[in-house]
């Protein structure tokens, strides 16, 4: 039984997780005209809570779950970015249409375009870089200084800002659009923040390893961050004595914009409401044709205003709309059971072509219906045998098959390659009737010889596993798991862990 490393679930906030799934673009992969994943998200919900049939349908859950999908950051050192041989550099991409002579429609929204995919991949080296230093601090520093290692990605870094203030100069010369201007400021200014928040962490969390030197660098380069920001009068400056409300606001907008460039777009159609249309009409149609024949042979063969006339017309009538319900009824079961709550085209917005295809579907399901390895991944964490009876629970299987166009994505895309489903789930419905987080239970304290009262944290486990299936071509190629614990109470989730797999 494989454990998936290339998924993740964390708490995001009070009431909502988030999981990530990486969907990784192999050279193998790459071969095939298109790849597809089946996604199978159980959720085992105690009953306490009472989330079932009646009390939770599927547009509540569709209406708390929010997905994204987007292409994973691409992965290129500050080094490689400024690489003048690296075709895949935004920075070189970006010097290459300056130099047109007229900078067209297209060329300007092609530089905007690299100018936050730049801004993005900043992001995540620094992050990379820097964590890759606060995690192995202790050992980097017995094999080489670690102040050695921060001073040359210091100059690494102020080599990157350089280039920047030439392309600032670039871009004032000459003729471009006010969009354009705006998105390098963005992109500057948001890459500005993420050198002084990292470099900031580093100072703050790793002061003891660091000699004077670096220290004085480090917080140099802090100040040189703010101060330029504020030579810009940006918006992003913390100041003492207000509460900040438009940094975060700000910040918030610069980050949607900037990483926006690697998100996709959904174009979202039901599939079971368009083929309900149809089952209706051939349900009215036929019901109406059979509703006509009786009615001929009862004109044909009795006698006009005659009881048997009146009552055989009645019948008709009566026999028509049941005819009609049944249809209805059945057509609804039919196309519930085999056609998805939505189906999903995935878009590349840049390019305005099709990459990919989503198909989406959630019921409620008995025990009895649920795999056998994933009832045993679940009972894997009990304690004891006789833990299950005593916290019965609900399940609810969501589905998601992915289907990957990779000759669009080829011919579109060079630098892109895995693809990540970031999906956010709100639990605020799961807590209706939970019950009050803080109970108090009087007890004998033995130590003192008298009554006092406890308090005791009420709380609930919600338990989710994932069962991700890679298919080439119609055979299945690998099957992995993930189990994860929401710990959470009526006012919302208190965390999240991951629960190892035997």
């Amino acid at each position: 039984m494989k454990h998936s490393e290339s998924s993740s679930t964390k708490r995001h906030d009070l009431y909502n997780f988030e999981t990530k799934i990486e969907y990784k673009y192999t050279l193998e992969k790459k071969k095939r005209k298109k790849v597809s994943y089946l996604l199978d998200t159980f959720f085992f919900i105690p009953k306490s809570l009472q989330i079932n049939r009646d009390t939770y349908d599927k547009e509540q859950f569709f209406s708390d779950l929010h997905n994204r999908i987007r292409f994973k950051t691409p992965k290129m050192s500050i080094k490689d970015i400024l690489d003048e041989k690296n075709i895949l550099s935004p920075l070189n991409i970006i010097n290459k249409n300056l130099v047109q002579p007229h900078i067209s429609d297209s060329i300007d929204n092609l530089i905007q375009r690299e100018l936050r995919i730049l801004a993005s991949i900043i992001k995540s080296t620094l992050k990379d870089k820097f964590q890759f230093f606060l995690n192995n601090c202790e050992l980097l520093n017995k094999r080489k200084s670690i102040s050695k290692l921060i001073e040359e990605y210091l100059i690494n870094i102020e080599e990157f800002k350089n280039k920047l203030v030439e392309f600032k100069n670039k871009i004032l010369k000459i003729q471009t659009s006010e969009e354009l201007r705006d998105t390098f400021q963005y992109s500057d200014e948001y890459i500005s923040l993420q050198l002084e928040m990292w470099l900031t962490k580093i100072l703050s969390r790793l002061k003891k390893y660091l000699d004077t030197n670096t220290k004085n660098s480090i917080i140099k380069s802090i100040e040189n961050e703010q101060s330029y920001r504020r030579n810009l009068n940006s918006r992003l400056v913390l100041e003492e004595g207000t509460d900040n409300e438009g940094f975060i606001f700000l910040e918030g907008i610069m980050k949607k914009y900037v990483q926006g460039v690697l998100y996709l777009e959904k174009k979202i159609k039901a599939p079971q409401a368009s083929s309900l249309e149809i089952f209706y009409s051939i349900g009215a149609g036929l019901a109406m044709f059979i509703s006509l024949f009786l009615g001929f042979f009862i004109y044909s063969n009795l006698e006009e205003y005659s009881i048997p006339f009146i009552a055989g017309a009645v019948v008709i009538y009566m026999l028509r709309d049941r005819i009609k319900d049944n249809i209805r009824g059945i057509s609804q079961k039919a196309v519930t059971l085999y056609l998805p709550d939505k189906k999903i085209d995935i878009m590349d917005g840049f390019f305005e072509e099709k990459i990919g295809i989503s198909k989406e579907k959630m019921y409620f399901t008995d025990f009895e219906k649920i795999p056998l390895e994933i009832i045993q991944i679940r009972k894997s964490s009990n304690k004891s045998l006789i833990e299950n009876e005593g916290k019965p629970e609900v399940c609810i299987i969501f589905k998601k098959k992915m289907i990957l166009l990779n000759k669009k994505i080829n011919k579109l895309h060079t630098r892109h390659t895995d693809i990540l489903d970031v999906t956010r789930f709100n639990i605020h419905n799961f807590l209706r009737y939970a019950d009050d987080p803080i109970q108090k239970v009087i007890s004998w304290k033995e130590n003192e010889n008298k009554l006092d009262t406890y308090s005791i944290s009420k709380v609930y486990h919600l338990n989710i596993i994932f069962k991700l299936i890679s298919f080439q071509g119609k055979k299945i190629k690998e099957i992995s798991y993930q189990k994860y614990r929401i710990i959470l109470n009526q006012k919302g989730i208190k965390k999240v862990l991951a629960v190892q797999i035997d």
